[in-house]
């Protein structure tokens, strides 16, 4: 009878009746009370209706009655994880994979985990055998086997890596699983295969979800955008947006944000509210109930600020809970599938004739795709350098971009640098210990002092635009540029010589420069990057002219002017609902 029970009560719990299921698992433990199954999923039931404590319960129950099975201990961690509680999750991670050293679902979540947490050393073993055991068939994994080590600056195996995610079969014959898109962006892909990859990720998504109809309808007096993230917070997005969001007119639009991140206050949340008529948290609710929230408001225009980056909440865009969607800012690149119909650009950042390598419709603003707000703060004049711990009469080369953007080509030129120029110090922002460990032993490995290399601590936003004022020049990263970064070093009045590809991804900063009328600092190969910076370097007088130019350009420029920028932008979204309007299809455009 036992069997029978938990035969009824897993069919149950699969088809979705979460309620059936836990009533017959009582029954079961009824008659068998250290049923370990029964214990077990009672438990899963548990903590799939938010009701942790009661699942911890069961599933410590379960391991009490089956101590060696490795997926209830995997499964103790995941409700540890929901309930705050990452280092009691990480030990019953570890326990299940020493358990079953073939547990991949232990291997994987222990990876995502310490990656959450910062250990990226620990997540990239993880990461490296969940392909061992997969036999690299999880481009899931192999991805992120790839950006775990680019973090921490371990590059041997980047390039093993880049050829496997390269084979890997479409998921769709069921031999692999598609790649994380962001997790790509460290590579030189070609733009035609990132269009593969997220088509192969937005799909896998779309597959699953049902997308809603709409209908053409009459306009409403204000146009009702959307707009959909997590990152309304302390965040380099919600820095860009926030002139632009608060300078849409109102009286024609109707803005409503819907966040998904954390419930956080501050100067910078503050100005997001009260930029937006509505302020919805979307944040407890499940993927189709946000969609369904969404839909229910009438939205006519959904912009996601998201993509494929970290905690993104995609499955809501497959729902297609609004007649147009939108991409924009968040990720430098294509979402893929068929939920996006537009994606924000200009003309540097996606060229005309690359409209193929984007699944959306191209539009393009005349003058650069990324916002920026005249209110942030900066140093209206230099900051001395010995304040923020660096030589006075050094030649100060900031390099301000995240490790995982880091690789042995930019760091070949950076090294030329130090080594052409006695005085040059390398300025990083200190992102992990591991990082900076790796680079300052490749540095003493071609006989540089590593003490060249100084690593500044994390500030707040305000500190840190002061503290770069510092700098004498910024030198970007390749293939995947500096965005927020670049723009931060260009308010603060600090020349950046860019190395643009081919991808959305490399090409930002140049958009940037190429706004304030700097294209003479954008280069398209590493040895115009190398020759660049090395004549910038020896050349101050030539440095400091530049550096005069800019400071000029970014007082007069409308790039840094986010109340300019958003006339463009809402003469976008008019555009796109006349074609609505008139039943046509999406169609790209040039604003």
């Amino acid at each position: 009878m036992a069997d029978q029970l938990l035969q009824d009560a897993v069919k149950l719990h699969l088809s979705g009746d979460l309620d059936g299921a836990a009533g017959l698992y009582k029954s079961l433990l009824k008659i068998a009370p250290l049923h370990p199954d029964g214990l077990h999923l009672s438990g899963l039931v548990a903590m799939q209706k938010g009701q942790l404590k009661e699942a911890e319960r069961f599933i410590r129950g379960a391991i009490a009655a089956s101590p060696k099975a490795a997926a209830f201990h995997g499964n103790l961690a995941t409700v540890l994880m929901s309930d705050g509680r990452p280092n009691e999750a990480m030990e019953c991670y570890r326990k299940a994979v020493q358990l079953d050293d073939s547990y991949v679902d232990g291997w994987r979540n222990m990876a995502a985990l310490a990656a959450q947490t910062g250990d990226h050393e620990t997540s990239a073993l993880a990461y490296s055998n969940v392909v061992r055991l997969t036999g690299g068939a999880d481009g899931g994994a192999l991805g992120y086997l790839g950006l775990e080590l680019a973090v921490v600056c371990d590059w041997d195996n980047l390039p093993v890596v880049k050829e496997a995610i390269a084979a890997l079969p479409s998921w769709r014959t069921g031999k692999s699983l598609p790649v994380a898109p962001f997790t790509l962006l460290i590579h030189d892909f070609s733009p035609a295969e990132l269009r593969r990859h997220a088509d192969e990720a937005a799909s896998f998504i779309e597959n699953r979800v049902a997308p809603m109809a709409h209908q053409p309808a009459p306009r409403r007096p204000r146009l009702r955008l959307g707009y959909l993230s997590e990152d309304f917070h302390e965040h380099a997005t919600a820095y860009l947006l926030a002139e632009a969001l608060e300078s849409h007119d109102r009286s024609r639009f109707e803005i409503f944000a819907y966040s998904y991140g954390p419930h956080e206050s501050g100067a910078v949340r503050a100005r997001l509210t009260e930029a937006c008529d509505h302020w919805v948290e979307l944040g407890p609710l499940a993927e189709s109930d946000c969609a369904k929230r969404i839909a229910a408001d009438g939205i006519d225009i959904l912009v996601d600020l998201k993509g494929h980056t970290g905690r993104a909440r995609t499955a809501i865009l497959a729902a297609r809970p609004a007649p147009i969607q939108v991409a924009w800012l968040g990720f430098p690149g294509t979402f893929g599938g068929t939920c996006m119909d537009y994606i924000i650009a200009d003309p540097f950042v996606i060229p005309p004739g690359a409209e193929g390598d984007y699944a959306e419709q191209v539009v393009r603003l005349p003058l650069c795709y990324q916002p920026n707000d005249s209110r942030r703060p900066r140093a209206l004049t230099r900051e001395p350098k010995a304040k923020w711990g660096l030589p006075e009469e050094s030649l100060v080369v900031a390099v301000f971009n995240n490790t995982f953007k880091i690789n042995a080509e930019t760091l070949a030129v950076w090294i030329s640098v130090l080594q052409a120029q006695p005085d040059a110090v390398l300025w990083f922002v200190e992102f992990h210990p591991a990082a900076t460990a790796s680079l300052r032993a490749m540095i003493s490995a071609v006989g540089i002092d590593p003490a060249r290399l100084i690593f500044a601590p994390r500030l707040s936003q305000a500190e840190h635009m002061a503290r770069l004022s510092a700098a004498d020049l910024f030198l970007d990263t390749w293939p995947c540029a500096g965005h927020t970064t670049a723009s931060d070093a260009l308010w603060a009045g600090v020349p950046v010589v860019a190395w643009v590809g081919r991808t959305f991804a490399s090409r930002v900063a140049g958009s940037l420069l190429h706004a304030l009328g700097l294209d003479e600092l954008i280069t398209e190969s590493q040895g115009a990057y190398h020759a660049l910076a090395q004549h910038l370097a020896k050349d101050r007088a030539a440095l400091e002219q530049v550096r005069q130019r800019l400071w000029a350009a970014t007082q007069t420029s409308p790039l840094f002017d986010g109340k300019a920028f958003v006339g463009p932008l809402e003469q976008a979204f008019d555009t796109m609902w006349a074609k609505w309007e008139k039943g046509g299809k999406p169609q790209g455009f040039d604003v």
